[in-house]
C-alpha cells in the first residue's frame, strides 16, 4: 500500500489516483529517482548555487542563428545557471579581451617597427646615394668655402660649386689651387642684397652659355665680404693682408652655390 500525499490516505498499489481526494499519487520508486537526481545536481554544483542570466549570459552560448530559432532547447535561457559554469563563461570572456588587447598591442609595435626601418633607409639613401647634404644659406656656404680654401680641400670646394654647373675654366680644384698660400684668418659680413630677377635671368642665361644646362634658381645673393689673412710674398715672406670682395650665391634645388660666372679670385693672394 503507498499513501496519498496530499490527505493521507492509503491507496492500493495498482492505483494511480486517490480515491478519496482525486490527487495523482506518485509511486515510491519515482520519489527515489528524484532523490536521487537531487543528489546528482549536490555533486556537480555542492554550493547550490546559480547566477541569473537572463538574455546577457546566456548570449554568450548562443551563437547569432540560435537567436532566431524559437525551437532552440536552452535550459540556461531567461534563468539561472550553476554558479561554477558561469565563472568558466566569465573568464572565457576575460582570456578573449586580453587575448585581444595584446594583440591590438603587438600589432601596433610591428607596425612601428616597419616605419622606423623604412625612415633609415630613407635618410641612409637621401645622405649616401641621393647627396642631399644641403647647404642651407649663403653664410654657411661661406663658411665651406673659407675651410675649403684654409685646408686646400677641393672636395670641400665642390660641395658649393656642384660640377653640372661648374665654369670648366674656374673649377674647385684652381679655385683652391689659387688660394694655396693663403690662410684666411677671419671674415666680416660688409652687406648683403638680393638680386633682381633680371639679374637672376642673365646668371641663368650665362650658366646655359658655358654649361649647356639649364639652372632653376630660387633665389639668389650678392654678398659683400672683407677677407683678414695672410700670405707670402716671392721670398717666402709672410704678410698680413685684408680685402673686400663680391661673391655671389645662388639658391638651386634648396641648395646655395658659389655662382662661378661671375667669380674673381680674392685679392688677398
Amino acid at each position: 500500500m503507498k499513501t496519498c500525499h496530499v490527505c493521507g490516505c492509503e491507496v492500493d498499489d495498482r492505483e494511480l489516483v486517490c480515491p478519496d481526494c482525486g490527487a495523482t499519487v506518485v509511486k515510491h520508486s519515482g520519489s527515489l529517482s528524484i532523490k536521487a537526481e537531487e543528489e546528482v545536481k549536490k555533486k556537480t554544483n555542492p554550493m547550490g548555487m546559480t547566477v541569473s542570466t537572463g538574455s546577457g549570459l546566456t548570449d554568450i552560448l548562443r551563437n547569432e542563428s540560435e537567436f532566431d530559432n524559437p525551437d532552440i532547447d536552452d535550459n540556461f535561457y531567461g534563468g539561472s545557471m550553476p554558479a561554477g559554469m558561469a565563472k568558466t563563461v566569465v573568464e572565457g570572456v576575460d582570456m578573449k579581451k586580453k587575448s585581444g588587447f595584446a594583440r591590438t598591442v603587438g600589432t601596433m609595435f610591428k607596425i612601428l617597427f616597419v616605419v622606423a626601418i623604412v625612415l633609415a633607409i630613407w635618410l641612409f639613401l637621401d645622405k649616401a646615394v641621393f647627396n642631399r647634404d644641403i647647404v642651407e644659406s649663403h653664410e654657411e656656404a661661406i663658411q665651406i668655402y673659407v675651410d675649403a680654401i684654409n685646408n686646400n680641400d677641393a672636395v670641400a670646394m665642390e660641395k658649393i660649386i656642384p660640377q653640372y654647373l661648374n665654369n670648366p675654366e674656374i673649377p674647385a680644384e684652381e679655385i683652391v689651387a689659387e688660394m694655396e698660400n693663403v690662410n684666411i684668418n677671419r671674415y666680416d659680413i660688409i652687406s648683403v642684397r638680393d638680386l633682381s630677377e633680371l639679374e637672376i635671368k642673365n646668371v641663368q642665361e650665362e650658366i646655359k652659355l658655358v654649361t649647356t644646362k639649364t639652372a632653376n634658381i630660387k633665389g639668389a645673393v650678392e654678398v659683400e665680404v672683407r677677407f683678414y689673412g695672410t700670405t707670402h710674398n716671392s721670398s717666402g715672406q709672410k704678410i698680413e693682408k685684408n680685402t673686400v670682395e663680391y661673391l655671389t650665391f645662388i639658391k638651386i634645388k634648396d641648395n646655395w652655390l658659389l655662382e662661378t660666372e661671375t667669380y674673381e679670385t680674392p685679392s688677398i693672394k
